[in-house]
């Protein structure tokens, strides 16, 4: 049976040279499926309220609007499952916990996560209960600095009916101009967050999704409906992702030794994003060779290591753009060759300059040494040696480079 787990799943942390466990994601959330019920088929869910800092146990007077939006939204895009939140006007129709002593006990202080499954399941028999978590929510001030350029102008005016007719760029030159750029404090909004999804029957995570939002220019709640909507979106396709569909008699391929390095493996959440990253990708664009990660023996075999991963950011420059504009129009009268009085029209146009403020923009980056194996002669069939990067996530980052070598694998040893 796969086992799909979360980015923060419980286990111990990836050794140097590992085994990969057998897993598929979607996106960026992970689910437990070694679980009696998975977390994928759970018809009713208690959303518990948010979780910010090292809070053990959310509020339900703080925090509200966002705890109303999250339910909000998971209601009205995840089918097939009910979700049952905590607010200060419960009404049953809307799928809200009435308030009643049993039901706030369940937001206190349990001694272990186990105590808290039991209780929750007790009194509401729901399959599981999902915790979101604000790790961190600050603004950062970014400072573009006050910038001297160089900016090509222009002016002129067309004439519309005049004595000679329609006439375009009358007077046209052009000319270059010192501008300076003002001084600008560029606000970052950055919010992390991750929603972890609890077998209430068991207590273990059943499913984890960590984010990171970064922006200029916008609010906390903006960041958080982002995300939000990342967390619902991903949910939802883990529901709807499918089996792989190859032949029957097609080549099978697993996962063998993934080395990584010391200083990545630290880091769980990074270790598993890469671990399962890798697993998905395979899964998700082999067309013409079976993955099959059961820990059954496969005739072909990926191993290797991941060579590197960083992440950074990178400044822009503030710049200045200039666009030319119609400014204002003039009238004036004149009369043709019959006596008849005319009006005509001068439209004058002029360069406009924008200001671009300096910014940062933000990578993620991952480097492989992969190669697959024929388990038969000991031959390498193929190999990708890669550094790919990311606006947004190391797993992206590095599915660009699977993507790469599940081609060649199907090229190679698939299905003719």
């Amino acid at each position: 049976m796969k086992k799909i787990l979360g980015f923060l799943a419980a286990g111990v942390l990836l050794s140097g040279i590992v085994g990969m466990s057998n897993a598929a994601a979607a996106g960026n959330i992970w689910m437990d499926e070694s679980a009696e019920i998975q977390a994928k088929q759970f018809r009713k869910v208690i959303l518990l309220p948010m979780r910010v800092g090292n809070e053990t146990t959310g509020r339900v007077n703080a925090n509200q609007g966002y705890n109303n939006y999250l339910h909000a939204r998971i209601n009205k895009k995840i089918k097939n499952t009910n979700f049952l939140g905590f607010g200060e006007q419960l009404e049953e129709k809307k799928q809200i916990l009435r308030e009643t002593p049993e039901y706030q006990a369940l937001l206190g202080n349990f001694s272990s996560e186990t105590e808290r499954a039991k209780n929750i399941y007790d009194a509401t028999m729901a399959d599981g209960y999902l915790v979101p978590h604000l790790r961190r929510q600050e603004v950062r001030v970014d400072h573009s600095p006050a910038t001297w350029t160089t900016v090509r102008m222009e002016a002129y005016h067309d004439i519309i009916n005049g004595p000679k007719g329609n006439k375009y760029k009358v007077n046209y030159h052009t000319w270059f101009q010192n501008h300076q750029i003002p001084g600008y404090d560029n606000y970052l909004q950055m919010m992390d967050m991750d929603f972890v999804l609890y077998d209430a029957s068991t207590g273990k995570k059943a499913m984890t999704l960590v984010d990171y939002y970064k922006n200029y220019g916008v609010d906390a709640r903006h960041a958080f409906k982002q995300i939000t909507k990342n967390f619902v979106g991903d949910w939802g396709r883990l529901k709807r992702h499918p089996e792989q569909k190859v032949a029957k008699d097609a080549p099978a391929i697993s996962l063998g030794n993934i080395v990584i390095p010391e200083d990545i493996k630290q880091d769980e959440l990074v270790a598993k994003t890469l671990e399962y990253a890798i697993q998905d990708e395979a899964e998700n664009s082999l067309k013409k060779v079976r993955f099959d990660n059961s820990g059954a023996k496969t005739r072909y075999y990926i191993t290797g290591k991941v060579t590197r991963c960083n992440s950074g950011q990178t400044w822009h420059q503030p710049y200045a753009t200039v666009q030319t504009m119609f400014d204002h129009s003039e009238k004036f009268q004149w009369e043709d060759s019959n006596g008849n009085k005319q009006t005509a029209t001068k439209n004058y146009y002029r360069s406009v300059i924008t200001n671009h403020y300096g910014y940062y923009s933000f990578w993620y980056e991952v480097g492989v040494a992969l190669r697959v194996i024929d388990s038969q002669t000991g031959s390498i069939v193929c190999s990708v040696f890669r550094t790919e990067s990311d606006d947004d996530r190391y797993a992206e980052a590095l599915r660009k480079s699977i993507k790469r070598l599940c081609k060649t694998i199907d090229n190679k040893i698939g299905e003719k």
